[in-house]
Order: C-alpha cells, then structure tokens, then sequence
C-alpha cells in the first residue's frame, strides 16, 4: 500500500484509502511469544496467515472524509482490524511475524484512541509493504506485476480468475511523479476505457464500486495490495494527480482486466 507523504488523493481515491493510511496512534512494544503451531485439525499456519491477510486488505475505510476522520468511525474501524491482526500473528510464520505485530501495537492503540497517526509513519508504511510483498511471494495468489510511467500502467493482465490475486507497483518514472493502484468495478459493465477517461472523477466514483485496498509508490520504490476479486470486469487505475492537475487515469494510465 505503501507510502503517502505529499501525495494529494483525488475524491475517488479517497473512497478506498489504503491501512497504512488510516491506522494512528502511537507504536506499542509489540511483545509476544513466537506463533506456535494449531491443533492438527486447523489449517497450516501457511494457508491460515495468507487467508487472513487477504481478509486485512478487504475491510473498507472509515467512512467519511480520509483528511478528517471521524474518532468514531476510526475505533470501529480498528476494531474490525485488530481481530484479524491478532489471528494472523497467531499463524504468522517467523518472517512476516515481526511486521505483523507491529501493526498489532499501531492499531489497539488506534482502537483505544480513535486518533489516525501521521499517514508516512515509518513503522506503518515499513509493515504493511513488509507483509503484502511476503504474501505476494509466500501465498500463492495470481501475481500481477504492474509497471507505472508517464503515462501508462504496463503489465496488467487482459484476464483473471476468481479469488485472492496479489498486485506489486513498479514506479519507473522519470517525472518524478508518484502513481498509485485502485481497481474498481464498474457498475455498467460494457462502459469502455475511452469513456472512463472522458468522466470527470467526481462523476466516475459514482459510477463504480471501489474494490478496497490501494497502493502509492514513489519514483523508483514499489508498493503491493491484496485483493479477492469475484468474477467481473474490472478498471485497474491510476487516481493520483500532479498537483491540482487532473488524475492520471484521465490521462490514459488505465487498463481493464476480466476475472472469469
């Protein structure tokens, strides 16, 4: 999901806001035992952490506006996180354990307080991007690696199939400019990408449905997100804008995938 110091998100970014966006609070010391093994009925500590990272990546933002959160909203939030934080440490192999109770301290502290920590915290943006590149190489998903330039989004699959897929950002640009991954389904299913580039964002996120999780990646760094995509067609986009420019995807840095 990587990181987000000085990127400015458009309103249809702002929809799916990725965790290490939202989660706050001061890092507790994330002490604990070393996960051990489940009883020989449960699934391999394995299958258990990926199935359950998948499951992180899913849970939408707090509602409401992302540069505002609401302390309610963001308890709540935490609150649907934390249990599945606190499972996959239970499974988590010895490699990803650390990153994962990390994130375990960020997020009770986030659930007690409701207070959202600045969105470039290093332990926040380190772990997320920790745990989402040892899933896309530990899990076993569909990986899609996609390349990001000016103004094109390379290596995104024409097709798909149903279930968990793992998606890792390459930022080779060469403007310096930061670009990022969303990936919505549209509500008319015969809508092309000349179309989509035409709408104004404000108008396009009421037109689709925002599959949550995104990633960021700054010029020269990568950034990953999990999704579990059911059968559909499906825009992978670039929100991100120069500025007050408009967002990449008007400028063509979008594709379309079918998961069938």
């Amino acid at each position: 999901m990587g990181t987000w110091t000085g990127i400015r998100t458009t309103r249809l970014l702002g929809a799916a806001t990725a965790v290490a966006a939202l989660v706050g609070g001061v890092v507790a010391c994330a002490a604990g035992p070393a996960p051990t093994a489940g009883a020989a009925e449960a699934p391999a500590p394995l299958d258990a952490t990926c199935t359950t990272l998948v499951k992180i990546d899913a849970v939408p933002p707090p509602a409401g506006d992302p540069s505002t959160p609401d302390p309610a909203a963001v308890r709540e939030w935490a609150g649907r996180i934390l249990p599945l934080i606190d499972s996959a440490v239970t499974t988590a192999p010895a490699d990803v354990w650390p990153s994962l109770t990390a994130l375990q301290g960020v997020l009770r502290s986030t659930a007690a307080t409701g207070t959202a920590a600045a969105t470039d915290a290093p332990v926040v943006a380190r772990s997320v991007n920790d745990y989402e590149s040892w899933a896309y190489d530990h899990c076993g998903y569909q990986q899609v690696q996609v390349t990001a330039t000016e103004y094109r989004l390379d290596g995104v699959p024409a097709t798909l199939h149903p279930g968990p897929a793992a998606f890792r950002l390459t930022n080779r640009s060469t403007a310096n400019l930061y670009h990022g991954l969303l990936i919505v389904r549209p509500k008319d299913q015969a809508v092309t990408v000349a179309q989509v580039v035409a709408t104004a964002p404000e108008q396009l996120a009421q037109q689709v449905d925002v599959v949550p999780g995104a990633t960021t990646a700054a010029p020269g760094q990568q950034g990953g997100m999990l999704v579990d995509l059911p059968a559909g067609r499906y825009l992978v986009l670039c929100p991100l804008g120069n500025g007050d420019g408009p967002p990449h995807l008007m400028r063509g840095m979008v594709a379309e995938v079918s998961v069938i």
